[in-house]
């Protein structure tokens, strides 16, 4: 009875610390955006929970999430020093969309694609007024090296699941300086669908008065003299990728693995070849 009453003044004095801790975090950031939660506690094995988290930004829709968990939170006791295992866990994250039938953007325009272009009211009819998610998130580092995980699933939107490997790492007491050190080893997208992308051509094709097989071949005709008139040496795995995805639409994987690694304030300037870009289409 002694032990479980310690414990629980314990838990009790830390709880109502982390309370403190998140509402000074929250005052620091109003600037940028608006945050509320109803609730932040503490599980015996470390784990930290944040309840019906609110988040609003300027010129954003708001974003409500019901449950953020970090898991052993005491891993970050020592802010020199990056955990060996960090990973969070996102449950019930609801984002709305838009109700507003904006035109195409001019670059899209530009480019020709404004036929294959859906605004955020056409793509409220294709899977619902919001935007349903799980997210886990994981980052396992060692001396100079970060692995991380993104997985999120958005149920109607499909999944998504993003793999990264970064070296060179500097501790935390010098990221001023991470991005010219930092070195991308390896990048993985990888796309699931669960059927929206061929409601989306569907609603598309009708729009513009095709049959389904005469859209996505005219969809691909149109990428692959894109790709052509680039005159940039792409891996011949993409335009098949991409054929392939959008007539059977289930998995599409794209991957970098520069060789050698590139540092992350170069990316942007690094053409496909530099960067090993290759794809995959799924079944």
């Amino acid at each position: 009875m002694i032990l479980a009453a310690s414990l629980g003044a314990a838990k009790a004095y830390i709880d109502y610390q982390l309370h403190l801790e998140l509402d000074t975090a929250i005052n620091s950031a109003t600037d940028f955006v608006t945050i509320k939660y109803s609730d932040i506690n503490t599980s015996l094995l470390g784990s930290i929970y944040i309840d019906n988290l609110h988040l609003t930004a300027t010129d954003y829709a708001p974003v409500q999430i019901d449950t953020v968990t970090l898991y052993k939170a005491y891993q970050f006791h020592n802010p020199n020093v990056l955990p060996p295992h960090i990973s969070i866990a996102i449950q019930g994250m609801q984002i709305p969309i838009s109700n507003t039938a904006e035109p195409a953007p001019i670059i899209i325009s530009a480019l020709g694609y404004a036929p294959y272009y859906l605004s955020s009211k056409e793509l409220r009819g294709l899977g619902g007024s919001l935007i349903n998610a799980d997210v886990y998130l994981e980052a396992k580092s060692s001396p100079k090296k970060i692995s991380i995980l993104g997985m999120v699933d958005a149920h109607a939107w499909g999944k998504f699941r993003v793999s990264v490997d970064l070296i060179n790492v500097p501790p935390p007491t010098s990221l001023s300086t991470a991005a010219s050190q930092i070195q991308l080893a390896m990048l993985t997208f990888n796309y699931t669908d669960k059927g929206i992308i061929n409601r989306l051509f569907t609603r598309l094709a009708q729009r513009n008065k095709m049959t389904l097989p005469d859209f996505k071949q005219t969809l691909i005709t149109k990428l692959k003299n894109d790709i052509t008139q680039t005159g940039m040496a792409l891996d011949t795995s993409i335009s098949r990728a991409l054929q392939k995805f959008i007539q059977i639409p289930n998995t599409l994987t794209v991957r970098l693995q520069p060789a050698p690694p590139i540092t992350i304030n170069t990316l942007q300037n690094a053409s496909p070849k530099r960067l090993g870009l290759k794809m995959e289409g799924g079944k």
